[in-house]
């Protein structure tokens, strides 16, 4: 009998380490891959069933015999030990999943997407630059850099929290800067948003006159602004509508100061504003 105790006591053991193990490597894993709010979103459910999975309660020994207190004890060890493995599973977790994300493990290299498009029949030469057009989002006709590509979306993550949205409004702000574009253009590139920085980048192609830069700046930042606050804005449905733009109210006045630009301007400028209102309409 105290054999099969003990060979039962060893294989709750061992399942109490694989279970912390097990638990630990796939939170840690998922914050390691993730850029993005949504790691927010999942430690907070997992927070929830954290504390039970375990085993952290409060004990009373008042009035127990010795037998219920060594099961006690023995339950107290495999908290620790399922604990233990958790913290040491979430941290091999995180740098494994870091790893994965920053060295692209999962991700097809560039010289593989160019060998994707040349056996499709294109030459070597545009299938660069067709490479470049779905990673970068540069045009391969124009050199231009443009929106992100839904491609190149793919490889990406982006999406915006309500609290990165706050932040973005305050980040915007053009007041500091004394219409200087330059040292404005170098902050918004710091920001390490690929939407922003290809949006600076199309400003700056497509409106010479620096006040006009500041002026759509500061007319997007007011849209911005004004969705910190509002839950349902459904800017994404509008598409590239300029007309549509008029009619809402949150848009109207950027997209008169948008009016006022060529066709082909036009175009790249409300291209690239559409793909930011939907990557943060995504909170």
């Amino acid at each position: 009998m105290e054999e099969n105790d003990q060979k039962l006591f060893k294989s709750i053991k061992r399942a109490t380490i694989l279970s912390g193990i097990g638990m630990g490597l796939l939170l840690g894993i998922i914050m390691g891959l993730s850029v993005s709010e949504v790691v927010k979103v999942i430690m907070g459910a997992m927070t929830a069933i954290l504390g039970a999975f375990l085993g952290f309660d409060k004990q009373s020994f008042t009035g127990i015999g010795n037998e219920e207190y060594q099961k006690i004890e023995e339950n107290r060890l495999f908290t620790a030990l399922r604990a233990g493995w958790f913290g040491l599973a979430v941290l091999v977790g995180i740098i494994s999943g870091m790893y994965i994300r920053t060295h692209e493990v999962f991700t097809p290299t560039v010289s593989a997407n160019v060998k994707q498009w040349t056996d499709a029949g294109y030459s070597e030469d545009y299938a660069r630059k067709l490479v470049a057009y779905q990673r970068l989002g540069i045009n391969p006709s124009t050199g231009a850099v443009g929106p992100i590509t839904d491609a190149g979306k793919i490889l990406q993550s982006n999406l915006f929290s309500t609290e990165q949205v706050r932040s973005l409004c305050n980040d915007l702000d053009t007041d500091p800067y004394n219409k200087n574009w330059a040292d404005y253009k170098k902050h918004l590139l710091s920001l390490n948003i690929s939407v922003i920085s290809s949006l600076t980048t199309v400003i700056e192609q497509n409106v010479t006159d620096n006040e006009q830069r500041f002026s759509i700046i500061n007319k997007l930042n007011t849209v911005i602004c004004n969705m910190k606050t509002q839950k349902d804005t459904q800017l994404c449905k509008l598409g590239t509508d300029l007309d549509a733009w008029k009619k809402n109210e949150l848009t109207a006045s950027l997209a008169q100061e948008l009016m006022t630009l060529n066709p082909d301007q036009q175009k790249a400028v409300v291209n690239t504003l559409s793909g930011l209102f939907c990557e943060l309409e995504k909170r």
